[in-house]
Protein backbone atom coordinates (compact mmCIF):
# COMPACT_ATOMS: atom_id res chain seq x y z
CA UNK A 1 0.00 0.00 0.00
CA UNK A 2 1.32 3.42 -0.90
CA UNK A 3 2.00 5.77 1.99
CA UNK A 4 -0.48 8.52 2.56
CA UNK A 5 2.21 11.13 2.29
CA UNK A 6 4.93 10.78 -0.35
CA UNK A 7 8.45 11.36 0.85
CA UNK A 8 10.03 14.52 -0.49
CA UNK A 9 12.76 13.72 -2.98
CA UNK A 10 16.05 15.57 -2.81
CA UNK A 11 16.31 18.33 -5.37
CA UNK A 12 19.19 18.00 -7.82
CA UNK A 13 21.64 20.76 -6.95
CA UNK A 14 21.82 23.48 -9.59
CA UNK A 15 25.59 23.70 -9.35
CA UNK A 16 26.12 20.27 -10.93
CA UNK A 17 27.67 20.62 -14.39
CA UNK A 18 25.42 20.16 -17.36
CA UNK A 19 26.05 17.08 -19.48
CA UNK A 20 28.47 17.74 -22.36
CA UNK A 21 26.80 18.48 -25.67
CA UNK A 22 26.61 15.63 -28.14
CA UNK A 23 29.32 15.72 -30.80
CA UNK A 24 28.18 16.38 -34.34
CA UNK A 25 30.15 13.87 -36.42
CA UNK A 26 29.97 12.52 -39.97
CA UNK A 27 28.46 9.10 -40.59
CA UNK A 28 31.71 7.54 -41.76
CA UNK A 29 34.73 7.85 -39.47
CA UNK A 30 38.17 6.25 -39.28
CA UNK A 31 37.80 3.08 -37.22
CA UNK A 32 40.90 3.89 -35.16
CA UNK A 33 40.00 7.49 -34.29
CA UNK A 34 39.90 7.81 -30.46
CA UNK A 35 37.49 9.96 -28.48
CA UNK A 36 39.91 12.90 -28.42
CA UNK A 37 40.22 12.69 -32.20
CA UNK A 38 36.47 12.62 -32.59
CA UNK A 39 36.18 15.74 -30.45
CA UNK A 40 38.86 17.46 -32.56
CA UNK A 41 37.04 16.46 -35.74
CA UNK A 42 33.78 17.88 -34.42
CA UNK A 43 35.58 21.11 -33.49
CA UNK A 44 37.19 21.29 -36.93
CA UNK A 45 33.82 20.86 -38.64
CA UNK A 46 32.33 23.57 -36.45
CA UNK A 47 35.20 25.97 -37.11
CA UNK A 48 38.93 26.29 -36.77
CA UNK A 49 40.71 24.14 -34.24
CA UNK A 50 41.65 25.86 -30.96
CA UNK A 51 44.83 27.87 -31.34
CA UNK A 52 44.65 27.94 -35.14
CA UNK A 53 42.74 31.22 -35.52
CA UNK A 54 44.62 33.80 -37.52
CA UNK A 55 44.61 37.46 -36.60
CA UNK A 56 42.39 39.73 -38.62
CA UNK A 57 43.99 41.85 -41.33
CA UNK A 58 45.02 45.21 -39.95
CA UNK A 59 45.19 44.11 -36.32
CA UNK A 60 47.63 46.33 -34.44
CA UNK A 61 49.36 45.85 -31.13
CA UNK A 62 48.76 49.25 -29.55
CA UNK A 63 50.41 50.61 -26.44
CA UNK A 64 47.05 50.92 -24.69
CA UNK A 65 45.96 47.40 -25.59
CA UNK A 66 46.67 44.44 -23.30
CA UNK A 67 49.10 41.88 -24.64
CA UNK A 68 52.02 39.70 -23.68
CA UNK A 69 54.98 38.32 -25.59
CA UNK A 70 57.34 35.41 -25.43
CA UNK A 71 60.73 36.79 -24.40
CA UNK A 72 62.59 33.57 -25.23
CA UNK A 73 61.11 33.28 -28.73
CA UNK A 74 61.80 36.93 -29.52
CA UNK A 75 65.38 36.51 -28.31
CA UNK A 76 65.79 33.46 -30.56
CA UNK A 77 64.40 35.38 -33.54
CA UNK A 78 66.85 38.25 -32.91
CA UNK A 79 69.69 35.76 -32.70
CA UNK A 80 68.97 34.59 -36.24
CA UNK A 81 68.47 38.14 -37.53
CA UNK A 82 71.87 39.22 -36.17
CA UNK A 83 73.50 36.86 -38.67
CA UNK A 84 72.30 39.06 -41.56
CA UNK A 85 75.11 41.15 -42.99
CA UNK A 86 74.47 44.88 -43.20
CA UNK A 87 75.21 46.85 -46.37
CA UNK A 88 74.61 50.31 -44.91
CA UNK A 89 77.23 53.00 -44.62
CA UNK A 90 78.84 53.34 -41.20
CA UNK A 91 77.73 56.96 -41.07
CA UNK A 92 74.24 57.87 -39.97
CA UNK A 93 73.28 54.52 -38.47
CA UNK A 94 70.54 55.32 -35.97
CA UNK A 95 69.01 51.85 -35.68
CA UNK A 96 70.46 48.33 -35.34
CA UNK A 97 69.83 46.31 -38.49
CA UNK A 98 68.23 43.37 -36.65
CA UNK A 99 65.70 45.79 -35.11
CA UNK A 100 64.76 47.27 -38.48
CA UNK A 101 64.24 43.90 -40.16
CA UNK A 102 62.37 42.48 -37.15
CA UNK A 103 59.71 45.21 -37.24
CA UNK A 104 58.26 44.35 -40.68
CA UNK A 105 58.25 40.65 -39.80
CA UNK A 106 56.16 41.13 -36.65
CA UNK A 107 53.96 43.78 -38.26
CA UNK A 108 53.41 41.47 -41.24
CA UNK A 109 52.36 38.67 -38.90
CA UNK A 110 49.81 41.06 -37.43
CA UNK A 111 48.42 41.72 -40.90
CA UNK A 112 50.19 44.99 -41.66
CA UNK A 113 52.50 44.35 -44.59
CA UNK A 114 52.75 47.59 -46.54
CA UNK A 115 55.54 49.96 -45.56
CA UNK A 116 53.17 52.65 -44.30
CA UNK A 117 51.26 50.09 -42.23
CA UNK A 118 54.52 48.75 -40.79
CA UNK A 119 55.54 52.24 -39.73
CA UNK A 120 52.11 52.75 -38.16
CA UNK A 121 52.51 49.47 -36.28
CA UNK A 122 55.92 50.59 -35.01
CA UNK A 123 54.47 53.96 -33.96
CA UNK A 124 51.75 52.33 -31.83
CA UNK A 125 53.45 49.17 -30.53
CA UNK A 126 54.12 48.88 -26.78
CA UNK A 127 57.45 50.40 -25.75
CA UNK A 128 58.49 47.31 -23.82
CA UNK A 129 57.95 45.13 -26.89
CA UNK A 130 60.09 47.41 -29.06
CA UNK A 131 62.85 47.26 -26.46
CA UNK A 132 62.69 43.47 -26.58
CA UNK A 133 63.15 43.73 -30.36
CA UNK A 134 66.32 45.81 -29.90
CA UNK A 135 65.05 49.38 -30.21
CA UNK A 136 67.59 52.09 -29.29
CA UNK A 137 66.54 54.80 -26.82
CA UNK A 138 66.00 58.47 -27.63
CA UNK A 139 66.93 61.39 -25.35
CA UNK A 140 63.77 60.92 -23.32
CA UNK A 141 64.57 57.28 -22.67
CA UNK A 142 61.83 56.00 -24.99
CA UNK A 143 62.35 53.45 -27.79
CA UNK A 144 62.95 55.00 -31.18
CA UNK A 145 60.34 54.25 -33.84
CA UNK A 146 61.54 54.34 -37.47
CA UNK A 147 59.45 55.71 -40.30
CA UNK A 148 58.49 53.91 -43.51
CA UNK A 149 61.45 55.30 -45.49
CA UNK A 150 63.99 54.03 -42.96
CA UNK A 151 62.44 50.57 -42.85
CA UNK A 152 62.22 50.40 -46.64
CA UNK A 153 65.88 51.30 -47.07
CA UNK A 154 66.96 48.65 -44.58
CA UNK A 155 64.94 45.98 -46.37
CA UNK A 156 65.96 47.05 -49.85
CA UNK A 157 69.61 48.09 -49.93
CA UNK A 158 70.53 47.84 -46.26
CA UNK A 159 70.98 44.10 -45.83
CA UNK A 160 72.10 41.00 -47.68
CA UNK A 161 68.84 39.58 -49.07
CA UNK A 162 70.01 35.98 -49.29
CA UNK A 163 71.20 36.03 -45.70
CA UNK A 164 67.93 37.67 -44.63
CA UNK A 165 65.97 34.92 -46.34
CA UNK A 166 68.24 32.27 -44.83
CA UNK A 167 67.90 33.71 -41.31
CA UNK A 168 64.09 33.66 -41.36
CA UNK A 169 63.97 30.17 -42.85
CA UNK A 170 66.39 28.91 -40.21
CA UNK A 171 64.34 30.50 -37.45
CA UNK A 172 61.17 28.77 -38.64
CA UNK A 173 62.99 25.45 -38.88
CA UNK A 174 64.37 25.87 -35.35
CA UNK A 175 60.89 26.65 -34.08
CA UNK A 176 59.42 23.57 -35.75
CA UNK A 177 62.08 21.29 -34.30
CA UNK A 178 61.76 22.99 -30.91
CA UNK A 179 58.10 22.02 -30.75
CA UNK A 180 59.12 18.37 -31.23
CA UNK A 181 62.57 17.93 -29.66
CA UNK A 182 63.03 14.42 -31.04
CA UNK A 183 62.50 15.45 -34.65
CA UNK A 184 65.44 15.26 -37.06
CA UNK A 185 66.32 17.54 -39.95
CA UNK A 186 63.93 16.82 -42.78
CA UNK A 187 64.82 16.97 -46.50
CA UNK A 188 61.83 16.88 -48.88
CA UNK A 189 62.46 16.06 -52.54
CA UNK A 190 59.94 16.38 -55.36
CA UNK A 191 60.15 17.35 -59.03
CA UNK A 192 58.03 20.05 -60.65
CA UNK A 193 57.57 21.57 -64.07
CA UNK A 194 58.59 25.22 -64.32
CA UNK A 195 55.42 27.07 -65.15
CA UNK A 196 55.76 29.89 -67.61
CA UNK A 197 59.07 28.63 -69.03
CA UNK A 198 57.75 26.61 -71.99
CA UNK A 199 58.32 28.23 -75.38
CA UNK A 200 56.64 27.71 -78.70
CA UNK A 201 54.21 25.11 -77.39
CA UNK A 202 57.06 22.94 -76.09
CA UNK A 203 57.27 21.16 -72.79
CA UNK A 204 58.04 23.10 -69.64
CA UNK A 205 61.46 22.20 -68.18
CA UNK A 206 61.52 20.03 -65.07
CA UNK A 207 63.45 20.74 -61.90
CA UNK A 208 64.15 18.41 -58.97
CA UNK A 209 64.70 20.48 -55.80
CA UNK A 210 65.44 19.37 -52.25
CA UNK A 211 64.00 21.54 -49.48
CA UNK A 212 65.11 21.47 -45.86
CA UNK A 213 62.54 21.86 -43.12
CA UNK A 214 63.87 25.36 -42.38
CA UNK A 215 62.68 26.49 -45.82
CA UNK A 216 66.10 26.63 -47.45
CA UNK A 217 66.93 24.90 -50.71
CA UNK A 218 69.57 22.20 -50.22
CA UNK A 219 70.12 21.60 -53.95
CA UNK A 220 68.29 21.70 -57.26
CA UNK A 221 68.95 19.96 -60.57
CA UNK A 222 67.26 20.06 -63.99
CA UNK A 223 65.60 16.93 -65.34
CA UNK A 224 65.99 16.24 -69.06
CA UNK A 225 62.57 14.69 -69.67
CA UNK A 226 63.50 13.78 -73.24
CA UNK A 227 66.28 11.43 -72.13
CA UNK A 228 65.50 10.39 -68.55
CA UNK A 229 63.24 10.91 -65.55
CA UNK A 230 63.68 11.98 -61.94
CA UNK A 231 65.08 8.65 -60.66
CA UNK A 232 68.76 9.02 -61.72
CA UNK A 233 68.65 12.76 -61.00
CA UNK A 234 67.55 11.96 -57.44
CA UNK A 235 70.82 10.15 -56.76
CA UNK A 236 72.83 13.01 -58.28
CA UNK A 237 70.91 15.47 -56.13
CA UNK A 238 71.81 13.61 -52.93
CA UNK A 239 75.50 13.80 -53.89
CA UNK A 240 75.22 17.60 -54.02
CA UNK A 241 73.81 17.91 -50.50
CA UNK A 242 76.56 18.04 -47.84
CA UNK A 243 76.18 16.51 -44.38
CA UNK A 244 73.14 14.26 -44.79
CA UNK A 245 74.04 12.27 -41.69
CA UNK A 246 71.08 11.93 -39.34
CA UNK A 247 68.60 13.62 -41.69
CA UNK A 248 65.22 12.21 -42.75
CA UNK A 249 64.53 12.19 -46.50
CA UNK A 250 61.03 11.96 -47.99
CA UNK A 251 59.99 11.73 -51.62
CA UNK A 252 57.02 10.54 -53.66
CA UNK A 253 56.35 6.94 -54.71
CA UNK A 254 58.49 7.17 -57.84
CA UNK A 255 61.56 7.29 -55.61
CA UNK A 256 60.78 4.18 -53.60
CA UNK A 257 63.83 2.52 -55.12
CA UNK A 258 66.28 0.08 -53.58
CA UNK A 259 69.31 1.97 -54.92
CA UNK A 260 67.98 5.19 -53.39
CA UNK A 261 67.63 3.45 -50.03
CA UNK A 262 71.19 2.11 -50.18
CA UNK A 263 72.61 5.54 -51.04
CA UNK A 264 70.65 7.20 -48.22
CA UNK A 265 71.80 4.55 -45.76
CA UNK A 266 75.42 4.92 -46.86
CA UNK A 267 75.19 8.67 -46.16
CA UNK A 268 74.01 7.98 -42.60
CA UNK A 269 70.51 9.35 -43.31
CA UNK A 270 67.04 7.81 -43.07
CA UNK A 271 64.21 7.49 -45.60
CA UNK A 272 60.42 7.53 -45.37
CA UNK A 273 58.86 6.21 -48.59
CA UNK A 274 55.33 5.33 -49.57
CA UNK A 275 54.70 2.15 -51.57
CA UNK A 276 52.93 2.20 -54.92
CA UNK A 277 52.56 0.30 -58.16
CA UNK A 278 56.26 0.59 -58.94
CA UNK A 279 56.95 -1.97 -56.17
CA UNK A 280 54.11 -4.54 -56.53
CA UNK A 281 55.74 -7.35 -54.53
CA UNK A 282 56.65 -4.99 -51.71
CA UNK A 283 53.13 -3.57 -51.75
CA UNK A 284 51.58 -7.03 -51.47
CA UNK A 285 53.92 -8.01 -48.62
CA UNK A 286 53.14 -4.84 -46.67
CA UNK A 287 49.42 -5.13 -47.34
CA UNK A 288 49.41 -8.71 -46.00
CA UNK A 289 50.42 -7.57 -42.50
CA UNK A 290 47.68 -7.88 -39.81
CA UNK A 291 46.64 -4.24 -39.87
CA UNK A 292 43.07 -4.95 -38.75
CA UNK A 293 44.37 -6.60 -35.59
CA UNK A 294 46.13 -3.51 -34.20
CA UNK A 295 44.84 -0.13 -33.08
CA UNK A 296 45.86 3.23 -34.45
CA UNK A 297 48.80 4.80 -32.64
CA UNK A 298 48.51 8.49 -33.60
CA UNK A 299 46.09 10.83 -35.35
CA UNK A 300 45.69 14.42 -36.55
CA UNK A 301 42.61 16.47 -37.40
CA UNK A 302 42.81 19.81 -39.16
CA UNK A 303 40.79 22.27 -41.20
CA UNK A 304 42.20 23.97 -44.29
CA UNK A 305 41.91 24.39 -48.05
CA UNK A 306 38.12 24.24 -47.78
CA UNK A 307 38.03 20.79 -46.17
CA UNK A 308 38.67 18.91 -42.94
CA UNK A 309 41.29 16.13 -42.98
CA UNK A 310 41.66 13.36 -40.42
CA UNK A 311 44.72 11.10 -40.52
CA UNK A 312 45.51 7.99 -38.50
CA UNK A 313 48.64 5.85 -38.54
CA UNK A 314 49.65 2.33 -37.45
CA UNK A 315 53.11 0.78 -37.50
CA UNK A 316 54.42 -2.79 -37.54
CA UNK A 317 57.90 -4.30 -37.75
CA UNK A 318 58.87 -5.64 -41.19
CA UNK A 319 58.71 -9.34 -41.98
CA UNK A 320 61.76 -11.21 -43.33
CA UNK A 321 60.09 -11.08 -46.75
CA UNK A 322 59.90 -7.27 -46.65
CA UNK A 323 63.53 -7.02 -45.55
CA UNK A 324 64.45 -9.26 -48.47
CA UNK A 325 62.57 -7.08 -50.95
CA UNK A 326 63.82 -3.70 -49.71
CA UNK A 327 66.99 -2.76 -47.79
CA UNK A 328 67.24 -0.96 -44.45
CA UNK A 329 63.51 -1.22 -43.59
CA UNK A 330 62.88 -0.89 -39.84
CA UNK A 331 59.17 -0.07 -39.76
CA UNK A 332 56.15 -0.50 -42.02
CA UNK A 333 53.25 1.93 -41.62
CA UNK A 334 49.65 2.36 -42.76
CA UNK A 335 48.20 5.87 -42.97
CA UNK A 336 44.49 6.46 -43.55
CA UNK A 337 43.17 9.87 -44.51
CA UNK A 338 39.51 10.87 -44.48
CA UNK A 339 38.61 14.19 -46.12
CA UNK A 340 35.33 15.93 -45.30
CA UNK A 341 33.64 19.01 -46.65
CA UNK A 342 32.93 21.82 -44.23
CA UNK A 343 29.39 20.48 -43.95
CA UNK A 344 30.58 17.04 -42.85
CA UNK A 345 30.11 15.24 -46.18
CA UNK A 346 32.77 12.65 -46.98
CA UNK A 347 34.89 13.79 -49.93
CA UNK A 348 37.23 10.80 -50.04
CA UNK A 349 39.15 8.23 -48.05
CA UNK A 350 42.67 7.04 -48.89
CA UNK A 351 44.91 4.38 -47.34
CA UNK A 352 48.67 4.57 -47.94
CA UNK A 353 51.29 1.95 -47.11
CA UNK A 354 54.88 2.96 -46.48
CA UNK A 355 58.28 1.98 -45.14
CA UNK A 356 61.00 3.75 -43.22
CA UNK A 357 64.56 3.08 -42.13
CA UNK A 358 63.95 4.92 -38.84
CA UNK A 359 63.91 2.46 -35.92
CA UNK A 360 60.87 2.54 -33.65
CA UNK A 361 63.03 3.74 -30.78
CA UNK A 362 64.05 6.84 -32.75
CA UNK A 363 60.72 7.71 -34.40
CA UNK A 364 57.29 6.73 -33.17
CA UNK A 365 54.05 6.71 -35.12
CA UNK A 366 53.34 10.37 -34.32
CA UNK A 367 56.79 11.36 -35.57
CA UNK A 368 56.31 9.47 -38.85
CA UNK A 369 52.95 11.15 -39.37
CA UNK A 370 54.54 14.54 -38.75
CA UNK A 371 57.28 13.87 -41.32
CA UNK A 372 54.71 12.72 -43.87
CA UNK A 373 52.57 15.80 -43.34
CA UNK A 374 55.66 18.01 -43.54
CA UNK A 375 56.49 16.64 -46.97
CA UNK A 376 53.69 18.73 -48.52
CA UNK A 377 55.84 21.83 -47.90
CA UNK A 378 57.84 20.96 -51.02
CA UNK A 379 54.64 21.66 -52.98
CA UNK A 380 54.71 25.21 -51.63
CA UNK A 381 58.47 25.56 -52.06
CA UNK A 382 58.47 27.68 -55.19
CA UNK A 383 55.69 29.95 -53.98
CA UNK A 384 57.44 30.60 -50.67
CA UNK A 385 60.79 31.25 -52.27
CA UNK A 386 59.60 33.87 -54.74
CA UNK A 387 56.35 35.51 -53.62
CA UNK A 388 57.37 38.92 -54.94
CA UNK A 389 56.78 37.86 -58.53
CA UNK A 390 53.10 37.65 -59.32
CA UNK A 391 53.63 35.60 -62.48
CA UNK A 392 56.33 33.36 -61.04
CA UNK A 393 55.50 30.02 -59.48
CA UNK A 394 59.00 28.57 -59.40
CA UNK A 395 62.34 29.83 -58.13
CA UNK A 396 64.78 28.76 -60.82
CA UNK A 397 68.48 29.13 -61.46
CA UNK A 398 68.98 32.50 -63.22
CA UNK A 399 72.04 31.24 -65.11
CA UNK A 400 69.92 28.83 -67.16
CA UNK A 401 68.51 30.98 -70.02
CA UNK A 402 65.44 28.88 -70.80
CA UNK A 403 64.48 28.47 -67.17
CA UNK A 404 65.31 32.09 -66.44
CA UNK A 405 62.41 33.15 -68.66
CA UNK A 406 60.14 32.15 -65.79
CA UNK A 407 61.88 34.57 -63.45
CA UNK A 408 61.12 37.67 -65.47
CA UNK A 409 60.17 40.32 -62.92
CA UNK A 410 57.30 42.57 -63.89
CA UNK A 411 57.12 45.87 -62.05
CA UNK A 412 59.54 45.11 -59.24
CA UNK A 413 63.27 44.76 -58.66
CA UNK A 414 65.39 41.68 -58.27
CA UNK A 415 65.21 42.08 -54.50
CA UNK A 416 61.55 41.02 -54.67
CA UNK A 417 62.66 37.45 -55.18
CA UNK A 418 63.21 36.97 -51.43
CA UNK A 419 59.95 36.23 -49.66
CA UNK A 420 61.41 37.59 -46.42
CA UNK A 421 60.63 41.14 -47.50
CA UNK A 422 58.41 40.91 -50.58
CA UNK A 423 55.35 41.68 -48.45
CA UNK A 424 56.94 44.88 -47.21
CA UNK A 425 57.39 46.08 -50.77
CA UNK A 426 53.68 45.59 -51.40
CA UNK A 427 54.14 42.97 -54.12
CA UNK A 428 52.64 39.90 -52.48
CA UNK A 429 51.75 38.69 -48.96
CA UNK A 430 54.27 36.92 -46.80
CA UNK A 431 54.08 33.15 -46.73
CA UNK A 432 50.79 32.53 -44.95
CA UNK A 433 52.19 29.96 -42.55
CA UNK A 434 54.00 32.86 -40.84
CA UNK A 435 50.67 34.15 -39.56
CA UNK A 436 50.55 31.47 -36.88
CA UNK A 437 53.91 32.65 -35.50
CA UNK A 438 52.38 36.00 -34.59
CA UNK A 439 50.46 34.20 -31.88
CA UNK A 440 53.71 32.68 -30.67
CA UNK A 441 55.50 36.01 -30.32
CA UNK A 442 52.64 38.34 -29.35
CA UNK A 443 49.31 37.37 -27.82
CA UNK A 444 46.46 39.79 -27.22
CA UNK A 445 44.92 39.35 -23.78
CA UNK A 446 41.62 41.15 -23.09
CA UNK A 447 41.62 42.72 -19.66
CA UNK A 448 45.34 42.22 -18.98
CA UNK A 449 48.04 44.83 -18.65
CA UNK A 450 50.10 45.65 -21.71
CA UNK A 451 53.25 45.50 -19.58
CA UNK A 452 52.78 41.84 -18.76
CA UNK A 453 55.56 39.78 -20.26
CA UNK A 454 55.87 36.07 -20.76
Amino acid sequence: MLPAVMRRLAVVPEFLPAPPPALVLPERLPADLPSAGRAALAAALAGELPGRKRPDMGELVRGSGPCRWDDAEIARLRGFLRTVAGLRSRQGRSYPLDYLIALPLIAGMAGDGELDAIAEWAATAPAELLLKLGAPLDRQGEPRRPDATTIGRALGQGCDQDEHDQALCSWMGARARGLRPGMRRHLRIDGKAVKGAARGGGRAPMLLPGLWDDGTTAAQLPVNVKKTNEIPVFRDLLKKVPDLAGAVITADQMHTQREHARQIGAAGAFFIFTIGENQPRLFDAAGALPWESIAGEAWTAGRGHGRVDVRTIKTLPPTPRIRELFPHVEQVFLVERYSYGTGGELLGAVAVLGITSLPAGQAGAADLLSYLRGHWAIEMHHYVRSPGVLRLSHDVAPEAPRRASATHLRGCGVRCRCWSHARCLGTRPLAQHLWRDYRVLIILLPGRSAKTSH
